[in-house]
């Protein structure tokens, strides 16, 4: 998972919620997608963090020139 790609986590964390929300898993299984779930939620939040803060200094860039 580490690999994996934001639009790909952001995929996979829409599937999640999908299956969270239809209900018909089990105890067990749920917990596990919810894991995995706020894995995922945590790596797109660092990498939209990261994206922010590159675009903040590029237009500091800009701005200084």
């Amino acid at each position: 998972m580490e690999k994996m790609t934001f639009e790909a986590a952001a995929s996979r964390l829409d599937e999640i919620v999908d299956k969270l929300e239809n209900g018909n898993l089990s105890l067990d299984e749920m917990i596990k997608l919810y894991e995995e779930g706020t894995t995922l939620a945590s790596k797109c939040a660092k990498a939209l963090e990261k994206a922010q803060i590159k675009i903040s200094e590029l237009g500091g860039e800009k701005d200084g020139e």
